[in-house]
C-alpha cells in the first residue's frame, strides 16, 4: 500500500473528531494482527527520548525499518486505525533513510504524510494515556529543506543561478549538525524567489556542495574531495569561465576549505564561510584523536585565505529543535544564578585541542569552583546544559578547532551574554548587527580571576548595562536562526543583503 493510498483511506474514512469511539480506535496502540505492540512501545520510547537528548542512530534505523515494513506489507491502513500518531513518529524518523535508500523525493512523500496525520490526529496528542511529541530534533527544517515552503528574495532584485553537484543530493540526512548551514543556504535559495533557471540573467551561482557532511558521513578523503572539486569545476560549471568565478559562490560550512587545491581553481570566487581564518593543512586528514598530533605538524591557520572585500562570513548551524528547548528552558536575567558558565571539552578530554592553540579552554577550567561560576565539562544531557546555560548572565565561547565556536551561537538562544575568547575570530553580519551591544571579548592569553572579577562587577556596579546587554541578544539572535520566519532578520536577509552590495559592485 503506498502512502498516497493511505491519504485516500483516511479521507474517506473522514474526520476523527466524530466521536469517542473513533479517538479511541485511532490512539489504541495495541496491536494488530501484522503490528505488534512493541512497535509502538518503541515509538513511545524514541519519541520520549527525542523530547530531552540525543538519540543513538541505531534506534532511527529500527523505526525507519518498522514503517518500511507496514508500507511493504500492506499494513500500513490498519497501523493508522491502530495507532495513528505512532505511525506519524515511524514516518518522520524513518525519512534520512527514506533518502539514503531512494532518494529525497521519497522522503518527501513521507514527510507528507506524517504532516497529514498530524493534521488529522495531532488533537488526539495525549488522549492514550501517552503525550506524543510529534518532533525529531531536524523535522523543523524539513518544510524548507523539501521545498514544501517558498522562500522570499526580501524584496531584493537578485537572480541567483544554482547549479546541481553531486555532492549535495541529499539534504535531509546532512541536515543535522553545526555544518548544516551548507544544506540551508543551499535549499533557501533553490525554493526562493531569488533562484533563477536563466543563466543569462543570474547575477550570481551558487555551488552547493555538502563538504562536511559527505566527508563525515560517507568517509572521503582529501585527496577524494580534491578531485571531485576539480573535475566540477573543470567540466560541471559551464558558466564559471565567462568572469573568471568571481560570480561563483562557494560555502565553507567548517574551518576548513575542503578543496586543498583551491587557490589554483577558485580563489577569485566569492566564499560564505564561518571561519575567517581557515586552517590549512599540508596532510587535510587529520580529524581524529588517533591522529591528533598530525594537527600540530601539518596544519595552521591561513590569515590571507579569506579575504574581506569579496567573501562573508555567516553563522554555523543551531538546530531549531536546540533553539526551542533554549527558549523553554531560559530564565528572565533578574532571576539568572550564575555570573558565568562554560561546559565543554579542553585538551585533557579532546586530544586534537593541545595542537589547536586551544589553552584557553583549559585555562577556564581554573575558575571552577568560583562562587556564582558553573564551569566543567558536558552534562549528560543536552537540556541539562540547555537549561544551565539558561540560569547564566555570561557564557564564555572559546576558541575550538578554528577560531570560530558554534557555541558562541547556541548560547544566544538561551538568552546568555556570550563572552567571546577567540582572538582572531570573526563574526558574521559585523556590517549589520551591533555586537558589542550583547557581547563582550577578552584576550585568550588573559583568562584567569581578573576576567571572572570583570564579569562580577559589571553585575554589581553596572546592573543596568548587563539588562541592556540581555535585550540585545534577544532582539538579535534571530540573525543567526536558520528557521527563522522573522522577514526582517534571518541569516539569509544577511546573505543577500551581502550579495546584493557585490552586485552593485563593479567586477
Amino acid at each position: 500500500v503506498r502512502s498516497d493510498a493511505c491519504h485516500g483511506l483516511m479521507w474517506r474514512r473522514g474526520p476523527v473528531w466524530l466521536g469517542v469511539g473513533w479517538a479511541a480506535a485511532y490512539t489504541e496502540c495495541g496491536g494488530t494482527e501484522l503490528v505488534a505492540q512493541d512497535v509502538w512501545t518503541v515509538a513511545r520510547e524514541v519519541d520520549k527520548a527525542l523530547q530531552v537528548t540525543h538519540v543513538p542512530p541505531h534506534y532511527g534505523i529500527e523505526l525507519s525499518n518498522a514503517f518500511f515494513s507496514l508500507e511493504r506489507s500492506g499494513a500500513l491502513p490498519g497501523a493508522i486505525e491502530d495507532c495513528a500518531l505512532g505511525v506519524a513518529v515511524l514516518a518522520l524518523n524513518a525519512l534520512p533513510q527514506a533518502e539514503l535508500r531512494w532518494g529525497t523525493r521519497k522522503a518527501r512523500e513521507y514527510y507528507l504524510l506524517y504532516e497529514e496525520l498530524v493534521a488529522s490526529y495531532g488533537h488526539m496528542w495525549n488522549m492514550s494515556g501517552f503525550s506524543w511529541n510529534l518532533k525529531t530534533h531536524q523535522s523543523a527544517g524539513y518544510p524548507l529543506i523539501l521545498g514544501l515552503r517558498e522562500q522570499s528574495c526580501f524584496g531584493l532584485p537578485l537572480k541567483i543561478y544554482v547549479y546541481e553537484t553531486d555532492f549535495a543530493t541529499k539534504p535531509v540526512l546532512c541536515s543535522q549538525g553545526m555544518f548544516a548551514s551548507e544544506v540551508f543556504v543551499h535549499q533557501f535559495l533553490l525554493h526562493s524567489s531569488c533562484r533563477t533557471e536563466n543563466p543569462a540573467e543570474a547575477d550570481f551561482f551558487f555551488v552547493p556542495i555538502y563538504a562536511a557532511c559527505v566527508m563525515t558521513k560517507e568517509k572521503k578523503l582529501a585527496d577524494e574531495m580534491d578531485s571531485f572539486y576539480k573535475t566540477l569545476v573543470m567540466e560541471k560549471l559551464p558558466y564559471f569561465s565567462d568572469q573568471g568565478g568571481r560570480d561563483h559562490i562557494f560555502l565553507w560550512s567548517s574551518e576548513t576549505y575542503d578543496f586543498p587545491s583551491w587557490q589554483d581553481y577558485i580563489a577569485d570566487s566569492l566564499f560564505l564561510s564561518v571561519e575567517a581564518v581557515p586552517i590549512e593543512c599540508t596532510d587535510f586528514d587529520f580529524f581524529s584523536e588517533e591522529t591528533a598530533d598530525n594537527f600540530g605538524a601539518h596544519c595552521q591557520h591561513c590569515h590571507w585565505c579569506f579575504t574581506r572585500w569579496k567573501d562573508y562570513v555567516i553563522p554555523g548551524f543551531v538546530e531549531r529543535w536546540s533553539v526551542e528547548k533554549m527558549s523553554e528552558l531560559e530564565k528572565p536575567p533578574e532571576r539568572r544564578s550564575y555570573t558565568a558558565c562554560y561546559h565543554g571539552a579542553d585538551s585533557d578530554a579532546l586530544a586534537i585541542y593541545k595542537y589547536a592553540n586551544t589553552t584557553v579552554r583549559n585555562d577556564l577550567q581554573t575558575l571552577n569552583g568560583r562562587a556564582n561560576f558553573s564551569i566543567g565539562y558536558r552534562f549528560a544531557r543536552i537540556t541539562e546544559y540547555f537549561e544551565r546555560i539558561g540560569d547564566c548572565h555570561f557564557c564564555f565561547a572559546p576558541k575550538g578547532l578554528g577560531y570560530w565556536s558554534n557555541r558562541l551561537y547556541e548560547v544566544l538562544f538561551a538568552g546568555c551574554i556570550p563572552v567571546i575568547l577567540s582572538d582572531h575570530i570573526g563574526l558574521p553580519f559585523d556590517d549589520i548587527v551591533d555586537w558589542g551591544s550583547f557581547s563582550l571579548k577578552w584576550p585568550m592569553a588573559e583568562v584567569g580571576p581578573a576576567l571572572a572579577e570583570h564579569l562580577e562587577w559589571l553585575l554589581e556596579q553596572r546592573p543596568s548595562l548587563v539588562q541592556k546587554m540581555h535585550q540585545a541578544v534577544m532582539a538579535n539572535r534571530c540573525w543567526f536562526d536558520y528557521n527563522s520566519q522573522d522577514p526582517n532578520c534571518s541569516p539569509y536577509l544577511g546573505i543577500l543583503r551581502y550579495l546584493q552590495r557585490k552586485r552593485a559592485m563593479p567586477r
